[in-house]
């Protein structure tokens, strides 16, 4: 990817803005290290998460500045920029790489679909739990397995922008997952305790990830 034309390698320390919303801006992002987040800002300051992107996987920055999200880099992610438009991406790349955007996109519409099953049909424990498990997926990039832990750079207070609740609740729900000895996510690191249990409990199915 790095050796594609007008290709351009940056990094964004935590806590800055990729890009925002309502300002016009067209490119593809390939994360190679680091977290970030795409989300919306509400009128009343609060913030809703609508999906993350982790390393190793291609986000599309497609705004056109009349709404789009805000992309915030939640730990130093390091990136290879194309420039946009998007469009143009099948007239100056290769098919591959044209079939890279497609899944790309595809796969995000899938996760945040599921993002918004979460938050309007499932339990605050439920929606956590399946949270939890996509991104050991994510992480760990493996289409049969799920991991016994994995580094998790969020705070619990995106934790709760991403499941529609408050901070003090998610510490409840993750008291919760402790005590059934589920799962446990302390100093940055998320550990599943009981794989099965947490499938069962989120009723996850990880078809709708892709690897």
């Amino acid at each position: 990817m790095s050796e594609l034309p007008g290709a351009v390698r940056r990094v964004h320390p935590a806590g800055t803005t990729i890009a925002r919303e309502y300002q016009a801006r067209s490119t593809i992002l390939v994360i190679t290290a680091g977290w970030a987040a795409f989300a919306r800002m509400l009128p009343n300051g609060s913030r809703l998460i609508a999906d993350f992107a982790l390393p190793h996987e291609m986000a599309l920055i497609e705004f056109t500045g009349e709404m789009s999200e805000t992309v915030t880099a939640l730990s130093n992610v390091a990136a290879i920029e194309l420039a946009g438009p998007i469009r143009s991406v099948f007239s100056r790349y290769p098919q591959v790489i044209c079939e890279a955007v497609l899944a790309a996109e595809a796969s995000r519409y899938s996760r945040v679909a599921e993002h918004l099953a979460s938050v309007s049909r499932r339990g605050t424990v439920e929606r956590t739990a399946h949270l939890l498990l996509e991104l050991a997926c994510r992480s760990q990039r493996s289409a049969t397995s799920y991991p016994d832990r994995y580094d998790c750079p969020l705070t619990q207070t995106e934790l709760a922008d991403a499941l529609g609740l408050s901070a003090v609740h998610v510490s409840r729900v993750l008291k919760t997952l402790r005590e059934a000895d589920l799962a446990s996510f302390r100093r940055g690191v998320v550990e599943l305790h009981d794989h099965q249990g947490l499938i069962e409990m989120a009723g996850f199915d990880r078809s709708y990830i892709s690897t």
